[in-house]
């Protein structure tokens, strides 16, 4: 023990988001056209081309968190709506796992014809969507994405893209023991449940299931996390303390989900599968993000509903914001679940209408979703456990089954009904909340007491009247029927009204709403008929208006408005460097402070778009002359103020040359680029022209617009440069330009103007493949793109690279194959000064837990969300360490219960509010072969935390100690000797760390069976090495600071014991 430790402080500014460290190696990532995307950040990284698309020019789009790398030859198919645009979500894909490092295909759902190509394999027939599910290796997707883009017979190429399970006293709130009572108990009714599977095993569910069938790339349909066994449990559980709504009803159990999520075509064959099975109702408690297109999961809903008259009860989704409800549960067919709490207040989680594209009211209903008490598979990690066989959970996941198990007792008290009559009998019988909009619930909460008794329901279920042009003074009103249906024995009377709020809660002016009859009568077995019309020159505010035909006491009917907000028609005009129709033209907007992302494209040069008011960024590549020798012109508007109907011109006779020369004659081209980044109060939106094989030699800039304060322009060129005595050398320019794209951009930096940056590299298996790479930053954050360069380990490398106002981001990668990463080190952002130098090395020994200056936070708190992403395995140097791991686990217990446990080396966690004592253990297997030093790394720490707004990140208190001693190059020390090991305490700057005046050592030579402490004094460990030669030692270090937080981590085989 000892005092006077080496402390440093981890930098940076806390988000309102958490950035993810993880601790895997880094991403590639594959595209459908086999371009190789390597990300070194977020938003930045490097490029490799697929076979024969050595000169390819990459775009690069950054906006919401996310980056969108499209080719060249892909704009157009983009464009023109044959390809998906996930499929070049680069962030999406790292989040979905279609990374290279774990999928080495990409999976895709084609509609049309069958591809005529070997280079796609065909996994699963989707007639409904009149599609198929296939795959194409990555090695091949150059040939599969130019097979598929030139053939006319496919109309579509989707990404197979992930959903996900919708996660965040109740059958007495949503009336049940009514109808039990009634002898209405589910019997004879199949609910299919298409999750991650059902524990049929449970005693809840024991006799339930009647089918059961894999749908996914797990080996079995064990539900391994146990989501999809609390639902089928709330559906249908005959336990006596947990009784699921309809306790009588059979279980199809169709597999859908893994533990990553649950694919697109999955789901697809699961739907038929159970329409086939003969289910009466569908659960799918799962979604993804909307789009204002019908994607193939929703078109399969409204599809199979029609020719099957089963019901899809889905959930609404978790993103708690307007204009969130996910797909599926967008479709017009499907029943739409939000959540509520006990007292049906909607829960802070659910997410609201309106849908996307045409406003329209969903959710349609709502049912209980917060801490919900089901059963827990015998494999189940999720949720909070309730005794020994239940977990509470939250989440439109929850809701969800509640309605399906309501419309499995309307299915068996009338068995001859639809599902589209069971839905409308469900959204007319529930119970409006005065308090909330339609869009956050639909007609209200679920009620099954006044389900089974309610004779009278609507045809249409819900009245979309659509989007009105603004401005609004000639707007024509529409006017659309509503039938009302009774099919009881007696004639039912009443008044029928609208009640209508608008986008401020207010009520929605006199006469936007009218209804005609003002009163019906509905004869037994009969129908009524009124006239609804909506009138949106009445009043002042624009956007999505929501109410209810109110049917007096008996009925509401969702109807919504969209009342457009200001919008203009904006014109576009491309000329080529002759002043003519160009050869090609790539043009996109994107707004700074909305939602808006469109392709500017026609079959001429002049395209028409509609924008509502607010600021854009126009993107503009123009190429002009015979495609052998094309002139291309990069000529954004960073600067678009929508205010009135505008006319653009993007006129490539205005820019000027680019020419950058570097100051050996010899050295080659690799790769040049030039990002635009513009800052707004929500962060940043920009985007990218990079040109692999270096910029154009016939390449023209400008810009089109006004200067903008809040922009930042970065133009940069690498080249790899003659090797001096085997040690690899390249140049790296990159220059930052603020407030207006520059015409024309003419650079000759001398030797003298550049900074010398030498990198050794440490040691490392000779079987893998090993890069190193710097990426340049401006002074506002916009980054720019490179190529990695092969070194060797125990090598070296040279970079030239230039200073002003400019930083620089070193990375190291070890690969497995051409760009299977497994391990990873990122150096914090460098400066430096012309004829400066600097030196860095990387991936030396030892290997572990470090805290060092980043953005990120290692340990956080973000409302009642816990962070816990320590990095484990960081370099000698303290470089952000990633790796493959062979396994992993990251679990939190608070006040010593356990909260959760992931197979990952880091998570975020759902706690509960309030104060209270953390324990987060982290636990990671490096993957074999990696290195034979570091195999492995623990790590433990306590802390309070307590509920924090949920508006920032609150940084909480943890340290680290980095071990630094003075080792071979090989990571060695000789056997039976002493080694002074210098300690060095890192803590997390932000956070109420207290002083650590102690820290506590110890050393094991049998790789940490056993443990013995060592003396530690001045700062440094004194390890007697007295295990043999050829062993190695493996080191851990306990204490606590002066708040009482504690820490305590081991690093296994630290360093090797030589003879």
């Amino acid at each position: 023990m000892v005092a006077g430790l080496v402390a440093t402080t981890a930098t940076g500014v806390a988000a309102a988001t958490p950035d993810r460290v993880g601790g895997r190696a880094g991403a590639t990532v594959t595209l459908i056209t086999g371009d190789k995307v390597l990300l070194n950040g977020p938003m930045t990284g490097s490029f490799q081309a697929g076979p024969g698309r050595e000169r390819i020019t990459f775009h690069t789009f950054r906006r919401d968190g996310h980056l969108h790398v499209v080719p060249d030859d892909a704009l157009a198919p983009v464009a023109d709506g044959k390809l998906d645009l996930r499929l070049f979500d680069v962030t999406g894909l790292v989040e979905s796992g279609y990374d290279d490092a774990r999928r080495d295909t990409v999976p895709l759902i084609i509609t049309g014809d069958q591809p005529h190509t070997g280079s796609v394999r065909i996994t699963r027939a989707l007639p409904t969507i009149d599609a198929v599910a296939a795959q194409t290796p990555k090695t091949q997707a150059t040939t599969a994405f130019q097979a598929l883009v030139h053939d006319p017979g496919v109309k579509k190429v989707w990404l197979d893209g992930l959903r996900r399970p919708s996660l965040d006293r109740s059958t007495t709130q949503i009336g049940a023991p009514t109808a039990w009572e009634a002898g209405y108990t589910g019997e004879g009714v199949k609910v299919a449940v298409l999750d991650g599977g059902v524990d049929g095993a449970h005693p809840d569910l024991a006799g339930k299931e009647v089918a059961e069938r894999n749908f996914t790339d797990d080996p079995d349909a064990t539900d391994v996390d146990g989501h999809g066994t609390h639902v089928a449990a709330t559906v249908a559980s005959n336990g006596i303390t947990y009784k699921g709504v309809a306790p009588d009803a059979r279980i199809l159990d169709g597999k859908v989900c893994v533990l990553s999520g649950c694919a697109e075509s999955w789901i697809l064959d699961g739907m038929r599968w159970a329409v086939d099975q003969g289910a009466d109702v569908v659960n799918l408690s799962l979604g993804g993000t909307d789009s204002p297109e019908v994607d193939p999961l929703e078109e399969a809903v409204n599809t199979l509903s029609a020719s099957s008259g089963t019901l899809f009860v889905i959930a609404a989704g978790n993103s708690a914001r307007p204009g969130t409800v996910g797909s599926p549960g967008s479709a017009d067919a499907a029943l739409t679940v939000g959540a509520v709490d006990r007292d049906d207040t909607i829960a802070y989680f659910s997410s609201r209408g309106p849908r996307v594209g045409d406003s329209a009211v969903k959710p349609d209903v709502t049912a209980p979703g917060v801490d919900i008490v089901a059963a827990k598979a015998a494999t189940g990690t999720i949720g909070t456990p309730v005794g020994d066989h239940h977990v509470a959970l939250s989440g439109t996941s929850m809701a969800t089954p509640h309605v399906a198990g309501a419309a499995a007792l309307i299915a068996q008290q009338h068995p001859d009904w639809t599902g589209a009559q069971i839905k409308a009998a469900l959204m007319a019988s529930a119970k409006h909340n005065p308090a909330l909009t339609a869009f956050d619930q639909g007609t209200g909460r679920v009620d099954l007491a006044k389900a089974l008794t309610a004779t009278v329901t609507a045809d249409p279920v819900s009245l979309a009247m659509g989007r009105q042009a603004w401005p609004h003074d000639d707007d024509v009103p529409v006017t659309k029927e509503l039938t009302y249906r009774n099919n009881g024995t007696e004639p039912v009377t009443f008044p029928v009204t609208v009640e209508a709020t608008g986008p401020d809660g207010e009520p929605a002016p006199a006469g936007m709403f009218t209804v005609s009859p003002a009163a019906v009568t509905v004869p037994a077995g009969g129908e009524a008929t009124v006239s609804v019309t909506a009138d949106t020159r009445a009043g002042t505010a624009d956007g999505a208006f929501s109410g209810a035909v109110v049917a007096g006491d008996v009925l509401r009917t969702p109807v919504s408005v969209d009342r457009e907000g200001e919008s203009y028609e904006v014109t576009a005009t491309f000329l080529d460097a002759e002043g003519g129709v160009p050869t090609r033209y790539t043009g996109v907007v994107m707004g700074v402070d909305n939602d808006t992302f469109t392709f500017l494209r026609d079959n001429d040069n002049t395209v028409t778009t509609r924008l509502p008011r607010g600021e854009y960024m126009v993107y503009a590549n123009i190429l002009s002359g015979d495609p052998a020798d094309l002139r291309v012109a990069v000529l954004p508007q960073p600067s678009l103020s929508v205010k009135a109907d505008a006319s653009l011109t993007f006129d490539a006779r205005t820019a000027e040359p680019v020419k950058i020369t570097p100051p050996d004659p010899d050295a080659v081209s690799i790769i040049g680029d030039i990002s635009l980044d513009r800052r707004h109060e929500g962060g940043q939106v920009g985007f990218s022209a990079a040109f692999l094989e270096g910029l154009p030699e016939n390449l023209t800039l400008g810009q089109v617009g006004p200067a903008l304060p809040e922009l930042e322009v970065l133009i940069g060129s690498q080249y790899e440069g003659r090797p001096v005595d085997g040690t690899p050398v390249s140049y790296r320019f990159a220059w930052a330009e603020q407030d207006r794209v520059p015409t024309g951009f003419v650079r000759a930096p001398a030797r003298r103007e550049l900074a010398e940056v030498r990198t050794r590299f440490g040691p490392g298996p000779a079987t893998d493949q090993f890069a190193h790479g710097g990426n340049p930053a401006g002074p506002s954050g916009s980054g720019g793109w490179s190529v990695m360069f092969p070194v060797r380990p125990g090598g070296a490398a040279v970079d030239y690279v230039t200073t002003a106002d400019v930083t620089w981001t070193w990375r190291l990668t070890q690969s497995r194959g051409e760009f299977d990463i497994v391990a990873s080190y990122t150096a914090p952002d460098r400066s430096y000064r012309p004829g400066g130098r600097g030196a860095e090395r990387f991936a030396f020994p030892v290997f572990g837990p470090g805290l060092p200056a980043s953005r990120f936070d290692y340990l956080g708190r973000l409302g009642d969300q816990l962070i816990v992403q320590v990095p484990l395995l960081n370099d000698a140097d303290n470089h952000l360490g990633g790796s493959a791991f062979q396994s992993a686990r990251t679990a939190l217990y608070r006040d010593g219960t356990k909260i959760g446990e992931v197979a990952e080396p880091s998570s975020v966690f759902t706690v509960p509010a309030g104060a209270a004592r953390y324990r987060a253990e982290v636990d990671v297997v490096r993957a074999p072969g990696i290195s034979d030093l570091t195999t492995r790394v623990t790590g433990a720490w306590t802390f309070r935390s307590d509920t924090t707004p949920d508006d920032a990140i609150h940084r909480l208190p943890i340290s680290v100690v980095r071990f630094t001693p003075r080792l071979d190059a090989d990571g060695g020390t000789p056997a039976g000797r002493v080694l002074r090991i210098p300690l060095t305490v890192d803590q997390q700057q932000g956070a109420d760390n207290g002083r650590v005046r102690e820290v506590d050592v110890e050393v094991s030579f049998d790789d940490g069976e056993t443990w013995t402490a060592v003396p530690v004094l001045g700062g440094a460990a004194f390890v007697r090495n007295t295990g043999e030669p050829g062993g190695y030692a493996s080191l851990r270090a306990k204490g606590s600071d002066s708040n009482g937080n504690t820490f305590e981590h081991s690093v296994i085989r630290a360093y090797r014991l030589t003879g």
